[in-house]
């Protein structure tokens, strides 16, 4: 399994669907892309589906969300991965399960969140 922090917490689901203008959305999606590329630089592509288990960890001042309210922060970096070239893509056919655990405090680390990959056999999915 491999286990890489990416420094990247973007905003609530919630505030996403209030109505954010698309050249915000976009520079939300450059600073997840550009955050999960530099976690995972140097990391060989993976060529098995994979299972993916991402934990937000909240730094000093952020307030603790729903698990399913980091849900525009987890498919930010789910996409970074894709354009890492970590993940060949992020279709059921490379990523079968998405899971979201419950946010933990780390105000020493800063916010940002855990990513857990792990490679399942093909036909094991």
């Amino acid at each position: 399994m491999i286990q890489v922090f990416v420094p990247y917490l973007g905003p609530s689901l919630n505030s996403i669907y209030a109505g954010v203008h698309w050249a915000t959305r976009k520079k939300h999606a450059d600073a997840a892309h550009r955050a999960t590329q530099i976690a995972v630089r140097g990391m060989a592509p993976l060529t098995h589906p994979v299972r993916l288990t991402l934990q937000p960890v909240l730094g000093k001042g952020k307030r603790r969300l729903d698990c399913s309210n980091y849900g525009y922060t987890l498919k930010l970096i789910e996409d970074g991965l894709v354009r890492s070239g970590l993940l060949k893509d992020d279709t059921p056919d490379y990523v079968v399960s998405v899971q979201t655990l419950a946010p933990i405090r780390d105000p020493k680390r800063g916010s940002g969140v855990w990513v857990m990959i792990q490679e399942v056999a093909e036909g094991a999915a």
